[in-house]
């Protein structure tokens, strides 16, 4: 007759181990993953949106073993987009604003951005054929490559109406007169606004400027 069965005290503390909840897991890890992304993008307001993006993938990730790894991978993927995107919005200029036959003859987007005269022309140009609503999305659109989300999150519009501006923003690009009369300081701060974007990728007040216009 066989005894009774012992059961061993570090099986009884394996079984009785606490197990982490996925959120719990999640917030152990953010102060690191806030440090890894602040030290790749240099903004801790950015951090926040890549650590939260991290998040929304890692939810939906099965089969992780080692959670701290996989997160810090995420993060770091994230973060090498994030700066590819600023860098590509950096360098984007006003020449694919306007029709191709007011275009100069070569040179390069960044020497394009850089003479400040030829792009206050441009501006004229935009500022007297598109409304402020036109304006802006095209802007965002086509010069500094924002999808429509991001267009109508940064104005405060729907997806969809981003989408109609932008294509009547378009249409209006062949017109061969103007609509508006344009106020020298209203184009001379539009061209800071979007010279400052266009160099150093400051496209908070760019966006705060098209919004403020569209609401005047």
């Amino acid at each position: 007759m066989s005894g009774p069965v012992l059961e061993h005290p570090q099986q009884h503390e394996r079984e009785h181990e606490h197990v982490p909840a996925p959120d719990e897991q999640f917030e152990r890890q953010r102060p690191r993953l806030l440090a890894l992304a602040s030290r790749r993008v240099g903004s801790a307001e950015e951090a926040e949106d890549i650590v939260s993006e991290a998040w929304l993938r890692w939810s939906a990730a099965t089969g992780v073993e080692n959670h701290a790894a996989f997160l810090a991978t995420v993060v770091s993927r994230l973060c090498v987009d994030h700066l590819k995107s600023a860098h590509t919005r950096r360098v984007s200029y006003v020449g694919a604003l306007v029709p191709e036959e007011v275009l100069p003859v070569g040179g390069e987007p960044h020497e394009l951005v850089g003479d400040e005269d030829e792009l206050r022309g441009r501006m004229t140009w935009l500022l007297e054929r598109l409304s402020p609503a036109e304006r802006a999305v095209l802007l965002l659109r086509r010069a500094f490559d924002y999808s429509h989300r991001e267009i109508a999150a940064a104005l405060g519009i729907s997806e969809a109406y981003s989408r109609k501006l932008y294509g009547r923003a378009c249409g209006r690009l062949t017109a061969d007169h103007s609509r508006f009369t344009v106020a020298p300081t209203e184009r001379t701060e539009l061209t800071r606004r979007f010279l400052a974007a266009s160099r150093g990728g400051e496209l908070k007040p760019l966006e705060d400027l098209l919004a403020a216009a569209m609401a005047a």
